[in-house]
């Protein structure tokens, strides 16, 4: 399925919208909105495909160099990062990890093991509160035509470390935005330590 493809889905399909905004924190955007959030370096053009409750946005930026583009979150408190190297990608690991900010959030500053550990402990959490939440994963990635990662964790770790750099975002005071990795580990969260040290 092409790009063009995937965006007229996400955006014309209603019945797939509460999907995306219940259970994966996705608002659809439609074609033509602006943003009013940040700019890219140059004035680098890019499309405004969907927001999060925060007023975080989702954006494809201009592939320069790249096959495709990308795909940049960027956060309403200052952060942004490129969360797969093209539409399909972020998409994936979206559906694959919803509580992919989790694993950003408490990376330690950055480290694939760290993120790992949240999974388990993030996934716990959204079956609680969701049960049926792996019902609609399946029908946005067989409507979408999405293909399995691997491994969507280590995909989402190589994208923000090795891709953001190239398309960094800057807000209407000229600052750049920061990192999407943050410093916080498992053991920063009182839940998850609880539960871990209960575990033992």
């Amino acid at each position: 399925m092409t790009e063009a493809a995937r965006l007229n889905i996400l955006r014309t399909e209603s019945s797939l919208r509460p999907l995306l905004e219940r259970n994966f924190d996705f608002s659809p955007r439609p074609a033509q909105a602006k943003s009013s959030l940040f700019h890219l370096a140059d004035d680098a053009s890019f499309e405004l495909i969907g927001s999060d409750a925060s007023g975080g946005e989702f954006v494809l930026c201009a592939s320069g160099q790249l096959p495709r583009r990308p795909l940049l979150f960027v956060s309403s408190e200052g952060q942004a990062g490129v969360i797969g190297r093209n539409l399909e990608e972020g998409l994936s690991t979206i559906i694959a990890i919803p509580f992919w900010m989790d694993c950003l959030k408490f990376s330690g500053g950055g480290q694939l093991v760290e993120m790992r550990r949240v999974i388990p402990l993030s996934e716990a959490e959204m079956l609680e509160d969701s049960p049926r939440f792996d019902s609609s994963r399946q029908v946005l990635k067989t409507r979408l035509e999405l293909q399995p990662l691997i491994d969507p964790v280590q995909t989402l770790h190589k994208a923000v470390t090795e891709l953001s750099p190239l398309f960094p975002a800057y807000g209407s005071d000229g600052s750049q935005f920061r990192t999407l990795f943050n410093t916080f580990t498992v053991m920063s969260n009182p839940q998850w330590r609880r539960k871990l040290s209960n575990s033992e």
